[in-house]
């Protein structure tokens, strides 16, 4: 039998039940099955990866895909390197925060980031607006609202909040005003930052900042200037940690667990295994890199950021069975349990970005998945025929230990379950990590991997130098969060907008999943000529935010979690 026979198979798909050769379906179930082993976790104890004959030669073809994509973004970030290396060598170093604007990007980053960094995000980096909004934008994951029946998380110093919001902490508490992101406190410096809405602008605001380590001091936007900034620094090491470990969970893992449950009980021309296999393209390559070049020991986890490889590993461990859960990761219900959406959807900000271009998306996702369900099951008493689909749901729930998944499957569940599949491995992996780091979430100087002198025992600082990354080092981390970036798939049918606008997928599949694929297409097409358009308004706020946010643009991100 063939490895990966989905990629080159040209015969149609069908179901189990209407297979006319129902003997040499279940002796190729039955060869997966004893090809595809279950084997230990990478990263961190979380999903089984694949081990076996055709696991391991799934891995390595995976592998030698990603390599060729490697090979392209690599040379074009030597090249900027060279370019931003002499640049600031011309400078003298880096002099000042404007020079790690002006002189460490400057628009030199165009080979292996040409779309720059996002409108705004290294202008307006200073203003509270910017930073608080990024919650609702660039990571909400840790996001929640302190509900009026739970205990305030800390208290702010006597009269600090009524100067900065106008009313008490207690009356934003009980009004359903006040928001948290704590952070783990055993990975480090985690903060602890109130956000909140004000009771007359209605803007979402940073409040205060708790640093959990050295004196434990509580910033305000009270402070100095330059003590608030740092503040706001600090935390943002946090976040960088948080986004890129929960992204590794919440996406690789999870997805590596629901399809390797799928490679060991559907036959190469069910459906739905066409269609998983579309959306793992080369899924199997991430972790690998992650050990190889990302989270071993000396690599560039431990050379650039705060919390090394151990901190990693541990942090995928702990929250493996949490973030790793599949239903409560579902978009509307992981929001509403955090307090941030309500049953009919609608929030209290004034603006959700994330929420509201991740809510488009899933929901075009849905309409196609709908349609492509329908399409092959004309009823329940069609879909409970379906022996292969029922062990791919008893594999996800028993040996391949997916947490949190369906152990009820009917038609609407399926269609539940390959939403949340196909918006894991766009939607969140990419509204976290691929290519908009480089351009957004984690441009410096404000977005800062680690501190690069100690916490300040007091208030009073006055240069924030000390605390940036040296030049060689800021280059480093600047290239490589650029190797996630792949702009070449732009003009290789590698976006979302192409996840199922392909003649080798579709010759396979029947006439209602071909028309359901053109209007997917056409809908995400929509979607990113509006993100694409997007610019400032009168008042220098693009969706209320002092930047643009484009992070979830169908025309940019990847249909797979590429990296």
């Amino acid at each position: 039998m063939r490895f990966h026979t989905s990629v080159n198979d040209t015969s149609p798909a069908c179901l189990p039940q209407h297979d006319d050769d129902t003997q040499s379906r279940v002796d190729e179930v039955a060869a997966k099955q004893e090809g595809f082993v279950y084997g230990p976790s990478l990263i961190g104890q979380a999903a089984a990866f694949p081990n076996g004959t055709l696991g391991n030669a799934r891995a390595q073809s995976d592998m030698d895909l990603w390599n060729v994509d490697r090979e392209e973004i690599d040379s074009a970030v030597a090249k900027d390197v060279e370019i931003i290396q002499k640049a600031i060598a011309a400078n003298g170093g880096l002099k000042s925060l404007d020079d790690y604007i002006n002189v460490l990007y400057g628009g030199e980053w165009e080979n292996s980031n040409p779309l720059e960094e996002a409108p705004g995000i290294m202008t307006n980096y200073t203003q509270d607006l910017l930073f608080s909004m990024e919650r609702l934008s660039q990571n909400s994951y840790p996001l929640q609202l302190v509900k009026p029946s739970y205990r305030l998380p800390f208290q702010v110093p006597d009269g600090l909040t009524e100067n900065i919001a106008g009313v008490t902490l207690e009356t934003l508490h009980a009004s359903g005003s006040l928001f948290v992101v704590d952070q783990p406190q055993r990975y480090g410096a985690a903060c602890t930052a109130y956000f909140y809405i004000h009771p007359e602008s209605k803007d979402f605001m940073p409040l205060a900042i708790k640093t959990n380590a050295g004196n434990d001091l509580i910033y305000t936007p009270l402070d100095t200037p330059t003590d608030w900034l740092l503040a706001k620094m600090i935390f943002n090491v946090n976040d960088m940690f948080h986004s890129q470990m929960f992204h590794l969970v919440a996406t690789h893992d999870v997805s590596e667990a629901v399809h390797q449950a799928a490679l060991r009980t559907l036959s190469e021309k069910h459906p739905i295994m066409i269609i998983l296999e579309r959306l793992m393209t080369r899924g199997y390559s991430s972790r690998i890199v992650g050990e190889q070049l990302c989270f071993n020991p000396g690599g560039h986890w431990d050379q650039l950021f705060y919390i090394n490889n151990i901190g990693c590993r541990q942090f995928v461990t702990d929250n493996w069975p949490t973030h790793g859960a599949f239903q409560s990761g579902y978009l509307q219900a992981d929001l509403r349990a955090r307090g941030l959406i309500d049953e009919k959807d609608e929030f209290k900000f004034k603006t959700f970005p994330f929420f509201q271009d991740a809510l488009r998306i899933k929901t075009i996702f849905r309409e196609f998945f709908t349609a492509f369900v329908d399409s092959y099951y004309a009823s329940e008493d069609e879909f409970s025929a379906d022996f292969e689909l029922q062990n791919w749901f008893a594999e996800a729930t028993g040996d391949a230990q997916v947490h949190d998944f369906s152990s009820s499957p009917s038609k609407e569940t399926l269609v539940d379950v390959l939403t949340h599949f196909g918006f894991i491995v766009s939607v969140v992996h990419h509204g976290l990590n691929g290519g908009d780091p480089v351009g957004s979430k984690a441009t410096l100087p404000f977005h800062l991997n680690a501190l690069y002198a100690p916490l300040p025992t007091d208030k009073g600082v006055t240069d924030l130098l000390p605390f940036l990354p040296p030049p060689d080092n800021a280059v480093h981390y600047i290239g490589f969060l650029a190797t996630f970036n792949r702009p070449f798939y732009r003009t290789s049918n590698r976006t979302l907008e192409y996840a199922f606008s392909d003649d080798a997928l579709l010759q396979r599949l029947n006439d209602g999943t071909r028309s359901a694929s053109a209007t997917f297409m056409k809908s995400m097409q929509d979607l990113s000529a509006e993100v694409r358009a997007r610019g400032f308004d009168e008042n220098g706020l693009s969706l209320g935010m002092p930047f643009v946010y484009r992070t979830l643009d169908p025309g940019y991100i990847p249909y797979f979690s590429a990296v």
